[in-house]
């Protein structure tokens, strides 16, 4: 699953959570013109990327909205 946040903070725009086998990637986004991160973090699972989230970027839980799949870091590619 994926998920989405605004952040709106300078060079952390949106904030994308992609869900993989090895862990969840926090992929930062730098501006509303970005179309890939520019930073992506691998964390364990998704309560500690929501947390290092909240800690780095001020994301809320009642931010955090799922969206369709993407494929930075899909098998394979």
């Amino acid at each position: 699953m994926t998920y989405e946040a605004i952040a709106n903070r300078p060079g952390a725009y949106r904030v994308v959570l992609e869900e993989r086998s090895e862990g969840v990637y926090v992929n930062v986004l730098e501006s509303p013109e970005s179309t890939e991160p520019y930073i992506d973090i691998l964390q364990s699972d998704l309560a500690m990327a929501k947390r290092a989230c909240a800690q780095d970027y001020g994301i809320q839980e009642h931010q955090w909205v799922v969206i369709p799949d993407v494929d930075w870091h899909a098998p394979g590619t």
